[in-house]
């Protein structure tokens, strides 16, 4: 059932009887009082969860040539998770699309764009 925004709230009052008049204004008052705390509300709990969000989220940049692993959990139906090997590469970033994705390159030259939360830095091991 669609519910009624702050914009629509228009009734027709017939001219018959003057009490639907008034019972109309005060329902229309009460709706509106009623968007506005409800908008309060929501406007309160989404920076409740942007903060819980923010308080473990992890700032992520790669640059241009960096080596990284994918993350990649989907399994083949009838295969165990034990033995299942989630990170995949390293692949090479060959172009940072935006702050949130890059382009990956895979070892059979494969292009592949990503998000940064799939990517974590592969560190070398002569280092």
């Amino acid at each position: 059932m669609p519910l009624p925004n702050s914009d629509n709230l228009k009734a027709r009052v017939s001219r018959e009887n003057p009490d639907h008049h008034q019972r109309l204004q005060d329902l229309k008052a009460s709706l509106n009082a009623a968007y506005k705390c409800v908008n309060k509300a929501n406007k309160k709990a989404h920076h409740n969860n942007k903060r819980l969000y923010d308080r473990r989220a992890k700032l992520r940049k790669f640059k241009f040539g960096n080596l990284v692993y994918l993350y990649s959990p989907a399994m083949k139906p009838g295969l165990s998770r034990k033995f299942n090997k989630p990170w995949s590469g390293p692949h090479k970033i060959t172009r940072v699309v935006t702050h949130l994705n890059n382009e990956i390159v895979e070892q059979n030259n494969k292009r592949q764009t990503v998000h940064v939360n799939r990517l974590k830095l592969a560190y070398d091991s002569e280092a």
